[in-house]
């Protein structure tokens, strides 16, 4: 067998090639199969959002749990113990300096048992027996008196007989108001009704303000010194926030403050008015071991504030310290780089990492002390993906 000589390769390579119409669409179907592989496998760049680094106010800030809270909240107490008649007034009434909010009537006094009410009617009937034998003295020195003073005016009696007889008199009177006090005496030991005295003592408010809780309003026996109305003036709400202590020693009083979650939209301008020297341990929802102090809110305009009352649960907002016109990158391009900052600057359609160092911030925005400047497009929430020369596009966001 002749193998083929050079000539007859190139004759046949300069042949034209005869397919069928089968194998040309084989091949056409394997083309754009390969093109359709090489356009999925194609990178295109990756849809982000950026924003403009720009110059504005950096707040740090610290926003914790309150209570509002009247500054001065008087409870009325019992002045005598005795029968508390029923309280008319509601929380909310007004009322005014003076004004009687209660009054109390002497209680019945105790039961007797059988032996000791016996000896107490004895003691009843023998101070009335006494009252009575006290009553004929009297009648009797009456008597002797005016006639003593007949004979004494006829001059039949001498001056140390009349002035006997007024003496007796006297003493007769005496003995029988004595004898009467001892009666009502022994009454009022055995527990008569008539030797109880029914005097209402009332019971004044101490200022003016509105009632806050009525805290015993129907009728009963009262000791003395409990409570029984609790009363504020809702013109003088302050706000009283529990603070961690590593947030507090660095607020400053006159701090500006809002007041948030109060019911309504807009917040209530506030300021720090007192941060209290003593802090407290609390136990949080995780079971750790905080230490908290009290930071005291007053409202800058409490006659345009909302109606707040007393025990409220709000929102306090404290700034901790502000820069205005500061070089700022919003918190959600911040990404590690190590043990520093950095973001993704959009340069060239590629995203560069660039190192950055921060000052003061707080939620949404951070102070830029260098690495970017005014202008810069940086990339938000980059993710994990995101790698130093990544092709992306986007548009601007407005924040």
């Amino acid at each position: 067998m002749r193998l083929p000589s050079r000539t007859d390769l190139f004759a046949l390579a300069k042949a034209p090639l005869k397919l069928t119409v089968a194998q040309r669409l084989w091949l056409g179907a394997g083309l754009v199969v390969a093109l359709m592989l090489v356009w999925l496998a194609w990178p295109r760049p990756m849809n982000v959002e950026i924003a403009i680094i720009d110059r504005g106010i950096v707040r740090s800030e610290v926003v914790d749990e309150a209570r509002t809270r009247i500054h001065d909240v008087f409870v009325i107490a019992a002045p005598v113990s005795g029968e508390l008649q029923r309280i008319e007034l509601e929380p909310g009434d007004a009322v005014e300096p003076g004004q009687v909010v209660a009054s109390i009537l002497p209680a019945d006094p105790a039961l007797l048992d059988a032996r000791v009410a016996a000896q107490a009617n004895a003691a009843v009937a023998a101070a009335q027996a006494a009252l009575a034998a006290s009553e004929a003295d009297l009648q009797l020195a009456q008597s002797d008196q005016r006639r003593v003073a007949i004979l004494f005016a006829r001059e039949f009696a001498s001056q140390a007989a009349f002035d006997a007889a007024n003496a007796n008199l006297r003493a007769a009177r005496a003995a029988v108001n004595a004898r009467r006090a001892e009666v009502a005496q022994a009454r009022a030991a055995a527990g008569s009704p008539s030797a109880r005295a029914r005097r209402a003592t009332p019971v004044t408010s101490p200022t003016a303000g509105r009632v806050l809780r009525v805290l015993q309003q129907s009728q009963t026996i009262a000791l003395a010194g409990a409570p029984l109305i609790e009363i504020g003036d809702t013109s003088q709400i302050e706000i009283a926030a529990e603070f961690l202590t590593q947030d507090a020693i660095r607020m400053q009083a006159g701090a500006s403050a809002q007041i948030e979650n109060w019911g309504g939209d807009t917040p209530i301008p506030a300021r720090v008015f007192r941060i209290e020297p003593y802090a407290r341990t609390r136990i949080s929802a995780l079971g750790v071991e905080e230490q908290r102090v009290n930071v005291i809110l007053h409202l800058v305009d409490p006659e345009t504030a909302p109606p707040l009352g007393h025990g409220f649960r709000v929102d306090a907002r404290v700034v901790l310290n502000e820069h205005q016109d500061a070089l700022r990158a919003p918190t959600d391009a911040l990404v590690r780089d190590g043990d520093n900052w950095a973001v993704f600057v959009v340069r060239g359609g590629r995203a560069r990492l660039t190192p950055i160092r921060l000052g003061d911030g707080g939620e949404d925005y951070r102070a830029v002390l260098s690495g970017l400047r005014e202008g810069d497009r940086v990339i938000l929430f980059p993710g994990d993906a995101m790698a130093d020369g990544d092709r992306v596009q986007g548009a601007p966001t407005h924040r």
